[in-house]
């Protein structure tokens, strides 16, 4: 993999790359960037040049490179998938969904740039006023590791149909897909320096990014302690900030609900995406007098979960993404069965 700077796919300016692991192997993937500050300020410039012909387009015209994109997607899915399991662990299933969901995004706002309008009113003294959208310059997004493809094309499909520039940062240990994307867009005719892709570290490309008084606007999804520091950069500047944070999303079963029906909500709201998403499922809350047959429905649906290589057929939850996770998860584990703070009803070790 290469950054993405100007419609070119070059090296980072230091020459320095950092490597990407297959979680379930422990294989290295492939090679990336190490991008740092001279590598946004690049794609700030490119950007920033990209700027009058992109904005000047028509929302119809920009949308329909977008549209493009996604029926090439859709296309090579199967092929974007594997990569994405390869990089990320999902199973190649969740990761092919993925994938399709990113296509459908692009088709979503390919819709939407049909009906781009204004406000207009009337006031008796001072005649019509007409207010018109009108994008607002060079944008930022900087996306997690958990969900990628999905995550990126939120936050490019709206920019671009605008007729913002962007520049991109993926995960460090989930960027390959995010490249490949944006390949996608480049071949379909998405032109040079519309969307740049710098990978590397939080600390350095995150904060230029948030930093950067050229950008204008800023996307983040992730940690809630990075999100203030993402605030705290992007303050001296007044940047139009988006953060999209963690949760602690609770889940209540009242006693008249359909037991079976209710777990299998937990399943899927748990367990997908080993867990790994925002609005996953954290605490539940359960009636006392369903609580004994619920927790047994549970016990035997959650044995039932094949954990694996997200490639392995059969395999219906993949790996953590990443180790420092894993190690945060068994230490958790741990402290609570040292403190005798609850029962594990199942589980309750790493596999393997």
């Amino acid at each position: 993999m290469k950054v993405l700077i100007n419609g070119e796919w070059c090296d980072s300016a230091s020459g320095k790359t950092f490597a990407v692991h297959n979680p379930a192997t422990g294989d290295v993937v492939e090679e990336a960037p190490l991008g740092g500050e001279d590598d946004v300020q690049s794609a700030v410039e490119a950007a920033d040049e990209a700027f009058a012909d992109w904005s000047s387009r028509s929302p119809r015209e920009r949308g329909k490179i977008l549209f493009f994109a996604a029926e090439e997607v859709r296309r090579r899915n199967a092929e974007l998938g594997a990569l994405l399991t390869t990089e990320q662990g999902k199973p190649i299933r969740e990761a092919v969904d993925e994938v399709n969901g990113f296509a459908n995004i692009l088709e979503y706002y390919y819709a939407l740039s049909a009906g781009e309008r204004g406000e207009s009113m009337v006031l008796q003294s001072h005649g019509h006023f007409l207010v018109q959208r009108r994008p607002i310059g060079i944008c930022g997004a900087i996306i997690p590791w958990n969900m990628p493809a999905i995550i990126m094309g939120w936050k490019i499909g709206p920019a671009l149909v605008a007729g913002n520039t962007m520049i991109l940062k993926p995960a460090r240990t989930a960027p390959l897909t995010c490249g490949r994307l944006a390949e996608i867009l480049e071949g379909v005719g998405l032109p040079p320096g519309v969307l740049n892709v710098v990978t590397g570290p939080g600390e350095t490309v995150g904060r230029e990014i948030a930093r950067n008084p050229a950008i204008r606007k800023v996307s983040f999804t992730g940690e809630g302690g990075t999100g203030k520091q993402v605030a705290l950069d992007a303050a001296p500047t007044l940047k139009r900030l988006t953060l999209e944070l963690g949760g602690s999303d609770p889940m209540i079963v009242c006693d008249d609900a359909d037991i079976p029906m209710a777990v299998e909500g937990v399943i899927k709201g748990r367990f997908y995406n080993c867990g790994q998403t925002c609005t996953a499922v954290k605490r539940l809350y359960l009636y006392e007098s369903i609580a004994d047959e619920f927790l047994g429905f549970l016990r035997a649906r959650v044995g039932e979960i094949v954990v694996g290589n997200g490639m392995e057929r059969g395999v219906n939850m993949g790996p953590l993404n990443n180790r420092s996770g894993l190690d945060r998860l068994v230490r958790q584990v741990d402290a609570a069965r040292e403190r005798d703070e609850g029962e594990i009803i199942v589980g309750g070790k790493a596999p393997g």
